[in-house]
């Protein structure tokens, strides 16, 4: 009886250590994860904002072209 009880206590015991081995190396793992997940949201976020932002210019570009061939062919006449 003392003899299963020693080799409960054992069991329990390693499978404490594995679970406090496995939650540190969640611990190890997870921020640098969140960061890189993070970091690719944000840089996707960028992307996007950098493309709209090209567009935007492009846009503004083509119709401020438009308006000075305007005034040209007005200052002709």
């Amino acid at each position: 009886m003392l003899a299963d009880l020693r080799s409960t206590e054992a069991v329990t015991g390693v499978v404490w250590d594995a679970t406090g081995i496995l939650l540190f190396l969640l611990w190890l793992v997870l921020p640098p994860l969140y960061v890189v997940l993070l970091g690719r949201h944000y840089l996707r976020r960028c992307a996007d904002a950098a493309q709209k932002a090209v567009w935007a210019r492009e846009e503004l570009r083509e119709a401020l072209e438009g308006v000075r061939a305007v005034l040209r062919t007005r200052a002709r006449n």
